[in-house]
Parts: structure tokens; C-alpha cells; sequence
């Protein structure tokens, strides 16, 4: 779908689109990387806490440290897996992997939306209105959908749903 566009600095604007679409796209390659990275962090934890669970005891962790098969590091945190059980595994502190892969996704949307911000005003402006009435549609129809799902579960009693109609 090509656009002729006859505003002398919309070029600028969509190649300003252009550009944060190129940068998504390397974006999205770091994100995939770090999300393999953090896959991997999780297997290691699972495997770690399936090695603890093989112990029945305490007592059986203490001696693989007291005859020197175990670290003091990892005799700490196998008792502290021991200890706490599946919770240890699903409530554990975000690793630097999983916060640089949040942080990267923030930017991901950040970028998308000044690529859209850009693609906007490369258009004309009675283009730009089109655009502005086709997404007041779209938003009154998702609230007036929501609210329909809601009344049929009984969310909403009258009143809410007399004035998300009107």
C-alpha cells in the first residue's frame, strides 16, 4: 500500500517512521536474545531444584557439604531451596537478564509509538481527522463491547451500564 503524500515535510516524517522501524527490528533481535538467556536461567533453576528435591533430608544435604561434594554457596542455597520448595523457583528475584529484557520491550513501545506519532503526521490533514473519528469509532465500540461482556457476566449493575452506553 503505497501513499502520495504532497506536504513537503512529511518525507521527513516518514522517513523518521522508517528509521524507528529499523531500530524496532534490531530491538526486537536484542529482546529474543535476552529472552533465550532468561529460558535457559530458568531451565538451570529447575534443574537445580530437581538436584534438591533428590535429597530426603536435611541431614543428607549437610553431609554432602561436611565430606566437601558441595560448596558453602551451594549448600546455602540448597537448603534454602529445600526449605522453601516450588515457591523458591516461582518467586525469586528478577535476574539482570529479565529486567534488561524489560527494559528493552519498555523501549520497544516507546519507539513504536513515536513511529506511529511520525506516520501520523506524515498525513494530509483532513487524512489526520479521518484517522481521529476512525479511532473515537474504534474506542467507543471496544468500551461499548466491554460492557456487554460484563452485563452478561453480571459485573455491571444498571446504572454502570446506562452510562457506558450513552
Amino acid at each position: 500500500m503505497c501513499r502520495k503524500y504532497f506536504r513537503p515535510d512529511a518525507e521527513g516524517y516518514l522517513l523518521e517512521a522508517d528509521a524507528c522501524k529499523r531500530v524496532i527490528k534490531e530491538l526486537e533481535r536484542l529482546a529474543a536474545k535476552l529472552e533465550r538467556k532468561v529460558e535457559q536461567e530458568k531451565a538451570k533453576r529447575q534443574a537445580e531444584f530437581e538436584q534438591v528435591m533428590s535429597y530426603h533430608s536435611e541431614y543428607e544435604i549437610q553431609n554432602d557439604y561436611g565430606y566437601g561434594f558441595l560448596t558453602e554457596h551451594q549448600y546455602e542455597r540448597y537448603l534454602d531451596l529445600f526449605r522453601t520448595g516450588s515457591e523458591a523457583l516461582e518467586n525469586h528475584a528478577p535476574t539482570a537478564n529479565e529486567i534488561a529484557e524489560r527494559i528493552i520491550r519498555r523501549v520497544i513501545w516507546d519507539i513504536s509509538e513515536d513511529q506511529r506519532e511520525f506516520q501520523f503526521s506524515a498525513l494530509s490533514p483532513e487524512q489526520q481527522e479521518a484517522e481521529r473519528q476512525r479511532a473515537e469509532q474504534s474506542r467507543l465500540a471496544w468500551k461499548q463491547k466491554i460492557a456487554e461482556i460484563k452485563k452478561r457476566r453480571g459485573i455491571l449493575d444498571d446504572e454502570e451500564s446506562t452510562a457506558t452506553e450513552s
